[in-house]
């Protein structure tokens, strides 16, 4: 087991950012090097493996390209992560004041969901 020297809701804090856009399919310039980083901050959260997991077949269905989705390469770099959590700085694209404006949402869900 990794040892965590900070706590699994202050990772997510911390990179919620970089979480919420992969785990919809929208992370952009997820090269090879960009998907171990996100990897590295995972491998620190609960379930963390089944996450990665999730996140690339969300990634590569949402480019209509599933078969490029390989559980035995994602758990062969998942086994050789080295388990220190990126910099924010290989993430600053998604830090932008363009990238990091927010949809405001002005209707409730349960009034969106009836129409």
């Amino acid at each position: 087991m990794r040892e965590q020297t900070i706590s699994s809701e202050e990772i997510e804090r911390r990179y919620e950012r970089v979480l919420t856009l992969f785990f919809a399919g929208r992370m952009p310039g997820l090269n090879h090097a960009r998907h171990l980083a996100v990897a590295k901050i995972l491998c620190h959260l609960p379930h963390g493996r089944e996450l990665m997991h999730l996140g690339l077949q969300i990634t590569v269905t949402r480019a209509g390209v599933p078969e490029k989705y390989s559980r035995e390469i994602t758990d062969y770099y998942w086994d050789r992560l080295d388990g220190v959590l990126p910099d924010l700085g290989e993430f600053a694209d998604l830090f932008d004041a363009a990238a990091t404006a927010e949809i405001k949402v002005t209707l409730p869900v349960a009034e969106i969901i009836r129409n």
